[in-house]
């Protein structure tokens, strides 16, 4: 079977990104390029050259609404998919995937239908310090640590096996199959318990994104189209701060030795 290329691979990529921005424009929902995604609209106007992903950002409204609407409308062949919607998918965050094709983790625990997928994280407001935040972003780790643990598919030797069934039965007995419903609950309660008199900060404290981030909300706004691989794609009002929140001196390209793919997966057409 053929194994896609990285360029194939950004080009599916591409069109997954196209779709979304047309269901958001359809729809009036808000979207923004995120993390390497956006770096390579800044830096690049294209892909990081070595990158195999695609994130974007949604504020909690509109990402809300994309799930509802993606549950009975997401055209053929994509699938947005949620821990809600797809049992042996562990985590806290949206996965827009095309499902034309086959994703094979080298990761165990990571066996779940993806196809080639756009992560979409859900920007919410995130505390007013760093002290609240990283309050915040302990609680909601821990949380999907929980999750993590229940539907990912651990190596099947017969301890690991036999302690992950006790544990299945044991959520099974206190949540029946409302599990992810509860977690996920659970993880907003905890995020309005430290925002709910508002602030002017953002953040993923929902799926904490490898450390506590503030990030002023006049950064996003409703956001400006730029050029990407040739197309028009949305990006946050003001990238520079983010960029340098996340990655320093972004425009500095890595040394030679680190530019290549980071994710542990391949990728083939079905059959």
């Amino acid at each position: 079977m053929h194994k896609l290329t990285l360029s194939e691979i950004q080009e599916i990529e591409l069109d997954n990104l196209l779709t979304i921005d047309r269901l958001c424009q359809k729809l009036g929902l808000v979207y923004y390029l995120a993390y390497g995604t956006l770096l390579g609209a800044v830096r690049h106007q294209d892909f990081i050259p070595w990158d195999d992903d695609t994130d974007i950002w949604m504020p909690r409204r509109d990402y809300e609404q994309l799930i509802r609407y993606c549950e009975q409308n997401c055209p053929a062949p994509y699938k947005l998919c949620t821990r809600k919607n797809s049992r042996d998918f562990p985590y806290g965050l949206a996965r827009f995937s095309n499902l034309d094709y086959e994703f094979v983790s080298t990761n165990p625990a990571e066996q779940f239908a993806a196809g080639v997928f756009t992560d979409i994280y859900p920007l919410d407001e995130n505390g007013a310090s760093y002290p609240v935040a990283r309050w915040l972003y302990r609680r909601c780790k821990w949380a999907n640590i929980a999750y993590y643990a229940y539907a990912a598919n651990w190596p099947r030797n017969f301890a690991s096996k036999a302690a992950q069934r006790l544990y299945q039965g044991a959520i099974h007995c206190l949540f029946g199959d409302q599990f992810a419903q509860a977690v996920d609950g659970k993880i907003q309660r905890m995020i309005f318990s430290k925002t709910k008199n508002g602030c002017q900060h953002v953040g993923v404290p929902a799926w904490p994104d490898g450390g506590v981030h503030l990030l002023k909300k006049e950064y996003f706004g409703a956001g400006q189209y730029a050029d990407f691989a040739g197309c028009s794609l949305r990006i946050p009002a003001k990238p520079g701060p983010i960029l340098r929140e996340y990655y320093g001196d972004y425009q500095e390209l890595p040394p030679a030795w680190a530019r290549y793919p980071h994710h542990d997966y391949k990728i083939y057409p079905k059959a």
